[in-house]
């Protein structure tokens, strides 16, 4: 009996393994996009089997979910690998709130009659609950995302989605996926039994003395329905929707706005202009901080080689006073005049007892301050500071157009930076670093920013990527290289303006219209579900 027993658990439940292994690279910072893409519908597919697989399927997800980011807070301190275990369960269980909740309405949507239902329900409870309760309650942006992933895997999607709704409408997309595949068992996206029992019942009356000529017919028209029925299926949607976003992104990819038709190199390609990127201590030199005339020289260099525009990684410097504030900054205002240069400084201020600060001043050819910028988002836990003002700076020149700049997990909230929508920026500068095997996802996360709002990007990060971000997956200019610790790089810049997204004036609508939606099916299910218990039914488990 016992043997009988355990023989039925691992032939019901023997896909755990390969959905934990399969999850591990779903996410996190070795993911693999086609992998993120089938994670979602295997997951549904076992979650919906009973209301003890939802809570199973959460826990394997979580445990994945963990695997995949244990290194999140490595050799910050310098100690070694794998040094926060738990620590990163929690932030794992708060990253991945949204997929429980998701599962657990998806689960109430799987008993219900219409597709319609069964579709929606987990990519809008997944979309709008990451918006509002990871990004917005916890506070923590898009830092940790499962669409992170797919980027570079799918461009012209992407750059579609994204441009019409940012970063939810890209979390709905691909989890649309997962809920579509699970219909593909179904005939037809419609609750007809005439249907499905002329196609699948068709023989029951062989046997009987009927009427031959009406079987028959009925046989002929088998094939016809079967083909109306797709026309109708939910896969059928799906596959219309990707192909025109994939058309409309590929189109925003691969079509300059002035090369249009077959317009020549030279009436098109915008002008370039030199800037570069002076690569800090990033965590591991601290000691070189205090040492202004390094990292002065390094500007210099870039200077000398043709640079109109040197930004510096975060916390190149520190300051312990005000004077040392005032030491740094007159001498960055000399190199910056001597030159004729946009000198974009960054420091760490900590001046005993209260001050603490990590901020960023862009100073002009003219040797002015144009913007004295304090970063409006400290990574919680990491940086125990009080944050800036939740305000864009920005000031206008007549090279690179309007010009913009915020502090590394500034750009993890999308709604922060949609700011330079509002405020028409063209050129955004990032000041970064990360540490530990975070650069290029976390990278990869900051770039979005540059396709939801139009800008075009500068980024400066030691231990990440450095280099132009254009306002498309695959621009004429985008150049990164990888960057470490105490060197500086030239980029070549195009001088162009902003180009207008969707994104950029309905913000994160698509998103909170997700949530609104989701939370209404689910109350409704609940709803429907106790009714029905009430009339002497049976609440579906």
């Amino acid at each position: 009996m016992i043997t009988e027993k355990i023989k039925s658990v691992i032939s019901e439940h023997w896909f755990i393994l390969p959905l934990f292994v399969i999850g591990i690279f779903a996410s996190g910072f070795h993911s693999i996009p086609l992998v993120t893409i089938i994670y979602f519908p295997l997951l549904i597919s076992y979650a919906r089997q009973y209301w003890y697989t939802v809570i199973i399927a959460s826990i394997l997800n979580i445990a994945s979910f963990w695997l995949s980011i244990l290194g999140l807070q490595d050799d910050l301190y310098g100690n070694g690998r794998f040094q926060h275990p738990w620590w990163m369960l929690a932030f794992t269980i708060l990253g991945t709130v949204n997929v429980f909740i998701a599962l657990m309405g998806d689960y109430l949507a799987s008993r219900h009659n219409y597709s319609i239902i069964r579709i929606i329900v987990f990519p809008t409870l997944f979309t709008g609950t990451w918006l509002v309760i990871f990004g917005h309650l916890f506070g923590l942006g898009d830092s940790i995302v499962y669409s992170n992933n797919v980027l570079a895997g799918f461009p012209d999607i992407v750059q579609g989605v994204t441009w019409l709704g940012g970063r939810p409408a890209i979390d709905f997309v691909f989890t649309l996926f997962a809920t579509v595949t699970q219909e593909l068992g179904r005939t037809t996206s419609l609750s007809s039994d005439n249907n499905i029992n002329l196609i699948f019942n068709n023989n029951d009356n062989n046997n009987d003395d009927g009427d031959e000529e009406q079987q028959q017919r009925q046989q002929e028209e088998v094939p016809v329905l079967y083909y109306k029925n797709w026309l109708v299926h939910p896969a059928t949607y799906y596959v219309i929707l990707v192909t025109l976003l994939a058309i409309f992104g590929g189109a925003l990819n691969n079509i300059h706005p002035d090369s249009f038709f077959q317009i020549g190199y030279p009436d098109y390609v915008p002008e370039t202009v030199p800037v570069g990127c002076v690569i800090g201590p990033g965590g591991i030199q601290w000691q070189r901080q205090f040492n202004y005339d390094r990292w002065l020289n390094r500007t210099r260099t870039l200077a000398d080689s043709g640079a109109k525009l040197v930004a510096w990684t975060e916390e190149t410097a520190a300051t312990q006073s005000y004077e040392d504030e005032e030491r740094l900054i007159n001498k960055s205002k000399a190199l910056a005049k001597e030159k004729q240069i946009y000198l974009a400084i960054t420091y760490n201020q900590i001046i005993p007892p209260t001050i603490s600060e990590n901020k960023l001043v862009l100073i002009t050819p003219e040797g002015e301050i144009g913007i004295n910028y304090k970063k409006a988002y400290p990574v919680p836990f990491i940086e125990p500071r009080p944050p800036g003002k939740k305000e864009i700076q920005y000031i206008d020149t007549l090279l690179f157009g309007r010009i913009s700049a915020g502090i590394c997990f500034d750009f993890n909230f999308p709604w922060f930076i949609r700011q330079t929508s509002k405020k028409n920026v063209d050129l955004m500068i990032e000041s970064s670093w990360t540490w530990g095997p975070t650069g290029t996802y976390h990278s990869q996360s900051n770039s979005l920013r540059a396709i939801e709002n139009g800008f075009t990007l500068l980024r400066c990060g030691s231990q990440a990527n450095s280099g132009i971000y254009e306002p498309t997956l695959n621009g004429l200019f985008n150049q990164h290289v990888a960057t470490i610790t105490d060197s500086e790089y030239l980029f070549h810049l195009p001088i162009q303006k902003r180009r207008k997204t969707l994104y950029g004036y309905t913000g994160d609508l698509f998103g909170f219209t997700c949530l609104a939606t989701g939370v209404i099916i689910t109350i409704y299910l609940i709803y429907s579900n106790i009714a029905k218990y009430r009339h002497g039914g049976q609440i579906q488990v």
